[in-house]
């Protein structure tokens, strides 16, 4: 658990290197005359595109004293310009699919979705609009004020983020960089439309912006549709940037409480950033320091921290490092930080493993070729670069990973974790820590226009009506059930020299696992990175690392490579997941893990609150309200993972996937030899749960969480939903009309009109003999009872009469678009074929769910709602302060 979180464009850098210059051709670049720079990347996956519109200017141009004004103008541009309402861009952007999204860092604010490649015009001819035409209304924006401020409210109810706002001062002190980019209440409250418009016409401009486009395209035609529709917008002047911290950091501490279920401490200094030239050096330190093979990990196998590890990330112009060490609740904050304190030390003075170094690098050059399986994760990765790291590809970042030695890596520890540098930080769990100062917020980020009707659409966004023809999934290119009955499907695709194979095995600890030895599934789940009889965990790791490859063991298990690796690789896997050594130093060393951190656990206000779920919504005696406890697992032995791994992992309950650069040929000799020998005892087991009866409708009920100062409501119901009802899509069109889309109706009435939460979300969850269904939002203790209201009145509605013809067809735009875009990686539809297979469905359930869509009607859309949802038969359950006038 880290106090940091690694940002967007970190994680860009970090989960890949480079697109390989094989594309040769099929990248296309250009910077307009008005100074839009432009580069456009084919990735023949499926017929979807990414489209990333980054304008380089971000919380530290904000005007002195309103440090939110980057984020605000993020939220006004989702609602609207001078030709297209905030309703029609929300409608717009939902029959899209709904795969719209931005976010606003220290130096850069980025919108970017992801599209049928169908829609591209649509989009760019949206975002020309929406760089030259903001509305800027003062009426839209008071609105949109209350939504920013829920949105703080949020994040100021995580721990974590309020020690970060705590940090950004102290390491980035008298600077541009001392605030984060969320703001604060006071600015928004002091923040008027002609600030923002002053915002907006110094910096959105097409010289101050990257636009990247990856996916099912032809660049050369796309940069002259980006050229027609671009190219008139006008540059603007810009003026100088904030100036970068320059004072050193001072040593000091800080604490504060949380509500996790352990103690944290941490060192943090200020770091390098993406565009230093110790980046990539400061990235394989990361990778060193995190991996299982570096020299923090064996704090972890002393039995002296649950966890230990550390935390670069990296912005255009700053960056921090953190080291830390998570306790058990409850136990020495001053010794973990004496230890961590002497093992960075032990570090700066030793170094770190060469060989470890030479791993880490393998992972971060071979990602090139698995970064090619995503037009959205290629996408991210290309805007980073060209942004953030101003090279001109990622294949410049490949370069410099290449280069880095032992020796950049251990001279940046030496520079970097110096402990007179370092600011300490404890973060201790209590049942009595305070929330943020200051009242609750009101209002909803979030990207949606006003409601009522949306009018006539510009000529330019009119295809959005046409529904496009769902995609058909084929069969497997292999479907085959070995003679140990273990079944088989393989999906043969040539977009990168990758394979990945997938499998799950079909089981259920609630009803497998013995009486009195609840915890015994997650604890052999977790011994499989221990290694297997031939091969012990250091072994495991290095053979793995050497080929850059991976493998994770237990019920949902995977294992992926490079073409060249992938045999060995699938040895290595087939070793550990047949024959794992679950040695009895790793079975002491994680129960006593697991009890220490149950402990800490069941004093967590989010515990506790599950608890109260399951109790109300599941019958006495239900096998899923069994739950480890600190007295169960004390009483697993060896012996019980013994049992279990031999009563529930058999191959005639598993099926494995295998997608990517192989034939079906080598994959049934491959898989044959791996895992033909695999044997099964016994009848094969049931797994399923049974049916339950609808839950009572008791009163609400509230579980307090001192840190929160916003309120968690879940309201939930069960009902006869189960997976293989035909009415299951006609129930997912009318809950995609609630809640799927910036246009959905409880988007609109309790974000967009009323402003009482901060997001609203829905989902119908079906298993083999019962559903759920839930509806879930995050409001103001003094929002609760009147949102709750709306969504009961909402749902009456939808239960009362058949939906208008228009809002119908938009939905299955949207779910026939999403699906179109599920295809937008290699690897899919995998995982999702095995997860059919064994619920008895198969791979043609896609197929069926677009049929469905098509035929459904308002009228068989109301009568499957109304079969299945009752308005008001939800249990209600709230994490945080007890609103009045609830019952």
């Amino acid at each position: 658990m880290h106090i940091f979180q690694k940002t967007f464009l970190a994680i860009s850098l970090l989960t890949g290197l480079a697109c390989s210059t094989a594309y040769g051709a099929d990248i296309g670049r250009e910077t307009l005359p008005n100074g839009l720079r432009v580069v456009v990347v084919r990735n023949p996956i499926a017929p979807a595109v990414s489209v990333q519109l980054t304008y380089m200017v971000g919380s530290a141009e904000a005007p002195k004293g309103f440090p939110g004004t980057a984020h605000a103008l993020e939220h006004m541009m989702f609602r609207g310009t001078s030709s297209l309402s905030g309703d029609q861009l929300s409608t717009v952007m939902g029959t899209l699919g709904g795969q719209f999204d931005a976010f606003t860092q220290t130096d850069l604010t980025r919108y970017h979705c992801l599209i049928p490649a169908q829609d591209l015009d649509v989009v760019l001819h949206m975002e020309a609009d929406r760089m030259q035409h903001l509305s800027l209304d003062a009426g839209l924006w008071a609105k949109e004020r209350g939504a920013i401020e829920q949105e703080v409210s949020m994040d100021l109810s995580n721990p974590g983020f309020k020690v970060r706002e705590q940090l950004r001062p102290i390491l980035f002190e008298n600077s541009a960089y001392d605030h984060s980019p969320l703001g604060t209440r006071a600015s928004f409250e002091a923040t008027d439309v002609k600030l923002l418009r002053d915002f907006y016409e110094t910096w959105y401009a097409p010289n101050n912006a990257v636009l990247v486009i990856v996916g099912g395209v032809d660049p050369a035609v796309t940069l002259k549709h980006v050229e027609q529709i671009f190219g008139s917008i006008p540059s603007r002047p810009l003026p100088e940037r904030p100036r970068l911290p320059g004072a050193p950091v001072v040593a000091q501490s800080v604490s504060a409480q949380s509500n996790y279920p352990v103690d944290i401490v941490a060192l943090l200094w200020r770091g390098p950033s993406l565009r230093d030239s110790d980046a990539p050096a400061a990235a394989i330190l990361d990778a060193v320091l995190s991996s299982h093979r570096g020299p923090l990990y064996p704090l972890v196998l002393q039995h002296k921290a649950l966890a230990a590890g550390l935390d670069v990330e990296r912005g255009i112009h700053t960056g921090t490092v953190q080291a830390s060490l998570t306790i058990p609740r409850g136990g020495d904050p001053k010794a973990a930080m004496a230890l961590l304190k002497a093992t960075l030390a032990d570090i700066r003075v030793k170094g770190v493993s060469a060989d470890v170094v030479e791993g880490m690098k393998k992972r971060w050059l071979a990602s090139k070729d698995f970064e090619k399986n995503s037009i959205a994760g290629l996408g991210s990765l290309w805007s980073g670069a060209v942004t953030a790291e101003n090279i001109d590809s990622p294949d410049a970042s490949f370069d410099r990973f290449a280069k880095v030695t032992v020796e950049d890596v251990n001279a940046l520890a030496r520079k970097l974790l110096d402990p007179e540098r370092a600011v300490a930080v404890t973060m201790l769990a209590s049942d009595h820590a305070t929330p943020p100062a200051g009242k609750g917020f009101g209002g909803a980020e979030s990207f949606g226009g006003q409601g009522g009707a949306t009018g006539q659409l510009p000529d330019w966004a009119k295809p959005i009506n046409n529904v496009p023809a769902p995609p058909v999934y084929a069969a497997p290119d292999g479907d085959f059930t070995l003679p140990n009955g273990l079944r088989v499907v393989v999906r043969t695709k040539h977009v990168s020299p990758t394979v990945f194979l997938f499998g799950r095995i079909k089981s259920n600890p609630d009803i497998q696992v013995p009486a009195g030895k609840e915890g015994v599934g997650s604890l052999t789940g977790q011994l499989f990175s221990f290694g297997s009889v031939t091969r012990d965990r250091a072994t495991l790791e290095k053979s793995l690392d050497d080929l850059a490859a991976n493998a994770h063991g237990g019920t949902n298990f995977s294992v992926s490579g490079r073409t060249q690796d992938f045999d060995a690789a699938l040895s290595i896997f087939a070793d550990l997941e047949l024959h794992p050594a679950f040695p009895q130093y790793a079975f002491d060393l994680v129960r006593q893990n697991m009890i220490r951190m149950q402990a800490g656990v069941e004093q967590t206000p989010g515990y506790r609150l599950h608890r109260s779920i399951m109790k109300t919504m599941m019958p006495a005696g239900f096998p899923a309200l069994r739950v480890q406890s600190v007295k169960s697992l004390s009483a697993l032995m060896r012996e019980d993972v013994l049992s279990y791994y031999q009563s529930v992992y058999r191959p005639d309950m598993t099926t494995i996937e295998v997608v990517g650069d192989i034939s079906v040929e080598e994959a049934r000799k491959k898989i044959t030899a791996a895992f033909g020998e695999w044997k099964a005892s016994g009848p094969k087991p049931e797994v399923d749960l049974p049916a339950i009866p609808f839950n009572p409708v008791p009163a609400v009920q509230s579980v307090p969480d001192p840190v929160r100062s916003q309120d968690m409501v879940a309201m939930i119901q069960t009902n006869a939903h189960e997976w293989t009802d035909p009415r299951r899509f006609e129930v997912g069109l009318a809950d995609t009309m609630l809640t799927k889309g910036f246009d959905s109706r409880l988007y609109q009435d309790l974000r967009v009109r009323t402003g009482y939460v901060y997001t609203v979300s829905s989902q119908v969850s079906a298993q083999k003999n019962f559903g759920i269904y839930g509806v879930l939002f995050g409001a103001d203790p003094g929002s609760v009872k009147a949102a709750r209201q709306h969504v009961v009145q909402e749902l009456q509605i939808m239960s009362a009469k058949p939906v208008p013809v228009e809002e119908l067809n938009r939905a299955k735009a949207h779910l026939i678009r999403d699906m179109i875009l599920s295809n937008a990686t290699m690897t899919a539809p995998s995982g999702l074929d095995a997860d059919m297979i064994l619920r008895g469905l198969g791979w043609e359930h896609l197929n069926d769910a677009a049929k469905a869509y098509q035929a459904a009607t308002p009228e068989s859309v109301q009568a499957a709602f109304k079969s299945y949802i009752r308005p008001n038969g939800f249990a209600t359950f709230i994490l945080g302060p007890m609103p009045e006038g609830l019952n």
